[in-house]
């Protein structure tokens, strides 16, 4: 029963011992909590509070109880709280109370109003500064209100007659929220943003002086990157926010792989609102593209990558490129920017051979009648250099110098015949197969080699060359000339190395064959691949061809005479240039009499007669 007549039911327990307990029910209130602010809205372009925008949270307490005749005069201590969300996940609240209170914490303001009757409202007004350069304008900020009664917390034992303080209605919300929007420009008239964005990509080199970006050559739609001794490539990335409205925090997220890592960007000077942020190891970014990056809006910038952790076994690359926006957009799935890598080697062969010019005379000799190599013919050495500019290539490969070289005619005589191969710059030399002096003649030594090839290959018969009819032949291997390939690893090379094969000239073959021709002209070629399991190696000025230049001798030529029609044409002109001269004499008076005795002489003769 209600013992202490407040409407509220009471309950009396009793014991065989004499003893009563009274558990008296103590009056339930509901305080209400009204919240307004002023202005209505955030308007960030307008600076009404220095450097920043304010408004005004007026917050109104009242509260209803049963019966209606219990309207006691309560107490009540407060509590507002901005942006509680952030605060609980460690970030910096975006406003904050610019007034002190209670609590040591300026996103929070605390107090005690007292509410003199039941149906009497009771306001507190406190002012709210909006932080500076905030990101996120574009969800509303709370504002949170909780109370209490003061002095509710009933001691344990009462006297019966005392009055009981009220208790909070549990079914009441603890806290109420009320939030303030920001005025948001370029969303329409709902309020609400729907951006558009798209992101797109183009893989290149960009040059730091000219300023210049060049993408790279695609094959099968697949950008390909070619490394050689670049350091760096660039990422182009466009975004486009076309037919959409503005896009709040928008950024792209680029996440690369451990080959490569995020050294700078590049933006263009219309292009300054867009910022790149990376992690400490340089495998992510984060560039924000601004906020809000307005509709219909395009950005264009480069993220400048380092290359320092591509090696031989990396075929691709893949670059995660991720938009966000506090915006409404649904679907906005991450980009893959994948590319192909191809190691440039930096091998470069060169060829040459000496003499460039040999000849040819003497008698045919037989396989067998060749005892020592001086009876082939003329000594040639063929010299093959390969510079490597880049790294050593332990990691990727042995390269190999491939050398087509022109053993036989089609008929399946002698042309060249291989002494031997000498290298330097690289380990033991091992060609195959094995062409070294097949026939086992006896050697000459490197000095008379010299002295033999410097005099057959020296002569100059100019002469009869200029007055012969100029028909030549070139021999190589796609025509008249059967050839062998010679492979010669080049293990250990380093930075450059040079391959040397001896050979010699087969007189005979020449002889029968090419006795008429001006010139024969003897080609070699020779290629540079890499013996790899990867198959995205990639070499440049990897093929060189020499020539060699054979003409017979024409020594008759010079010391057998003039042909006969050569001395009567130098006669004819000796006389025509004689007459030519007698008639420029006559011209100049040389031939005329003096006819004409002079004057004066005249005149002597006279008086002295």
């Amino acid at each position: 029963m209600d013992l202490d007549r407040n409407s509220y039911p009471d309950m009396a327990v009793g014991s065989l011992s004499d003893s009563v307990f009274v558990y008296r029910a103590r009056p339930v209130v509901n305080i209400q909590k009204k919240i307004t602010f002023s202005p209505s809205k955030i308007d960030l372009s307008k600076k009404n509070c220095g450097n920043t925008f304010c408004l005004k949270v007026k917050t109104c307490f009242s509260y209803t109880a049963n019966p209606i005749s219990y309207a006691p005069r309560l107490k009540v201590a407060y509590s507002l709280e901005v942006d509680a969300d952030r605060r609980k996940n460690n970030l910096v609240p975006r406003a904050i109370f610019t007034e002190p209170s209670d609590s040591d914490n300026n996103s929070k303001s605390k107090g005690t109003i007292t509410i003199d009757t039941k149906g009497k409202e009771q306001c507190v007004t406190r002012q709210l500064a909006v932080q500076e350069n905030i990101k996120d304008k574009l969800r509303a900020i709370p504002v949170d209100v909780s109370v209490n009664i003061q002095d509710a917390n009933r001691k344990r034992r009462q006297a019966q007659t005392s009055q009981l303080s009220p208790v909070l209605d549990l079914n009441d919300a603890d806290i109420t929220r009320k939030k303030v929007d920001f005025f948001k420009e370029g969303c329409g008239n709902d309020d609400v943003c729907q951006s558009n964005l798209l992101v797109q990509y183009r893989y290149g080199y960009r040059t730091t002086d000219e300023d210049t970006f060049t993408p790279l050559k695609i094959e099968n739609g697949v950008p390909v990157i070619s490394l050689s001794s670049q350091k760096d490539i660039a990422l182009e990335v466009t975004v486009t926010n076309l037919n959409g409205d503005d896009a709040y925090e928008a950024s792209v997220i680029a996440n690369f792989p451990s080959s490569l890592t995020y050294s700078a960007y590049r933006v263009s000077p219309e292009e300054l609102q867009v910022t790149c942020i990376a992690n400490q190891n340089g495998s992510m970014a984060d560039c924000e593209l601004g906020n809000p990056f307005k509709h219909n809006s395009v950005t264009v910038f480069y993220l400048i990558l380092g290359t320092a952790g591509i090696s031989f076994n990396t075929t691709e690359l893949e670059v995660e490129l991720k938009l966000q926006t506090t915006s409404n957009q649904q679907n906005l799935m991450p980009v893959k920017a994948k590319a192909k890598v191809a190691i440039v080697l930096q091998l470069s062969l060169s060829g040459q051979v000496q003499p460039s010019q040999v000849y040819f005379t003497g008698d045919v000799k037989g396989e067998t009648a060749m005892k020592t190599e001086s009876d082939i013919g003329s000594a040639i050495t063929h010299q093959f250099r390969i510079i490597n500019l880049g790294k050593r290539l332990t990691d990727l490969g042995t390269a190999i110098l491939q050398i087509e070289w022109p053993k036989f005619t089609k008929d399946g005589k002698w042309l060249l015949y291989l002494m031997k191969i000498s290298s330097t710059g690289v380990e033991q030399i091992d060609c195959t197969p094995n062409e070294e002096n097949l026939l086992n003649l006896d050697p000459i030594n490197t000095r008379m080699r010299r002295a033999v090839g410097n005099t057959q290959g020296g002569r100059d018969y100019t002469f009869s060359r200029l007055v012969e009819k100029k028909e030549f032949e070139t021999l190589s291997c796609d025509n008249k000339a059967t050839c062998v390939t010679i492979k010669c690893p080049l293990r250990g090379l380093d930075s450059n190395a040079v391959i040397t094969l001896y050979s010699r000239l087969w007189n005979s073959t020449f002889i029968e064959d090419y006795p008429k021709l001006h010139h024969v002209e003897v080609m070699v070629k020779a290629f540079l691949h890499v013996d790899s399991a990867t198959m995205h190696t990639v070499l440049k000025n990897a093929e060189t061809q020499v020539r060699l230049t054979v003409f017979p001798d024409r020594r008759a030529a010079q010391y057998g005479g003039v042909p006969w029609w050569i001395i009567v044409l130098s006669i004819l002109l000796g006389l025509l240039l004689l007459g030519l001269l007698a008639f420029l004499l006559w011209k100049c008076g040389v031939f005329e009499k003096k006819n004409k005795e002079d004057p004066s002489e005249k005149e002597k003769l006279t008086s002295n007669a």
